[in-house]
């Protein structure tokens, strides 16, 4: 009588499978991993660099219209021109709302300013940053900022957020030699040109993608001042900077 032999796998056999299959899945799950930290992180950048970005082209446009003044007697110019905070008017609307001047600076968006919303010491920088507490680019509108406005301070509406997380801002104003002017700039009139620079942080801390991220960057302005040093965090940032020409001051 005829017997068939049954061969199976030793049990040295299946642990040698076992583990060979611990390891391939192991790396798989590893690459996943890296992959989603990579696809977050990149999201994470990219909401950096698009708001940003777009916060600092409305500040360009509009400081560029700063002492618009078509006829000539609305009073429009550059209030307040500090380190960390900037105030002027301009006349680009009427009281019926058709853009068009109307020879004062009292209408809506007429007197903006330009400052952090977390920044009590006014230094330029964001006072609670080891705390993680946010800090905006804050932008304020009303006529009320305006000392000399004959609209009797109505309109103003607070600080109100361009662009969350940004941590640092820098105003540096220079004559028309290219000189760069003591702040607060004592006469408005003497600028011609404004650097203009920020730093903006990722809403999300970095792990890095293989190995852990730290920030140990220091942020400069044009002129090579410190405006943010090291922050020792797992925070990216963004540095923006840029140079407005003003066309409407001292024609």
């Amino acid at each position: 009588m005829c017997s068939k032999t049954r061969n199976g796998f030793t049990l040295i056999e299946l642990l040698i499978a076992m583990a060979i299959t611990s390891i391939v899945m192991t790396a798989i799950v590893s690459v996943y991993h890296i992959q989603i930290k990579g696809k977050r992180t990149q999201e994470v950048l990219t909401d950096m660099n698009q708001t940003a970005r777009a916060a600092q082209e409305i500040m360009i446009n509009e400081i560029r219209m700063a002492g618009c003044d078509p006829a000539g007697n609305s009073n429009a110019r550059i209030i307040e021109a500090d380190a960390m905070e900037l105030v002027f008017s301009l006349d680009i609307d009427n009281d019926a709302g058709a853009n068009q001047a109307d020879g004062d600076c009292c209408d809506p968006n007429e007197v903006i300013r330009y400052q952090l919303t977390n920044d009590a010491d006014n230094d330029g920088i964001n006072d609670n940053i080891a705390n993680v507490v946010q800090c905006d680019l804050g932008r304020e509108t009303g006529a009320g900022n305006d000392p000399q406005s004959a609209c009797g301070g109505a309109g103003v509406n607070g600080l109100q957020a361009v662009a969350r997380n940004v941590d640092a801002l820098n105003f540096v104003y220079l004559d028309s030699d290219g000189n760069v002017l003591s702040t607060p700039v004592a006469d408005p009139d003497d600028i011609r040109r404004i650097e203009l620079t920020l730093v903006a942080r990722a809403g999300e801390v970095s792990g890095g993608l293989l190995f852990s991220y730290a920030n140990t960057n220091t942020y400069q302005n044009q002129q090579d001042d410190v405006i943010l040093p090291p922050q020792n965090d797992s925070f990216r940032r963004l540095l923006l900077t840029t140079t407005v020409n003003l066309r409407n001051i001292g024609r």
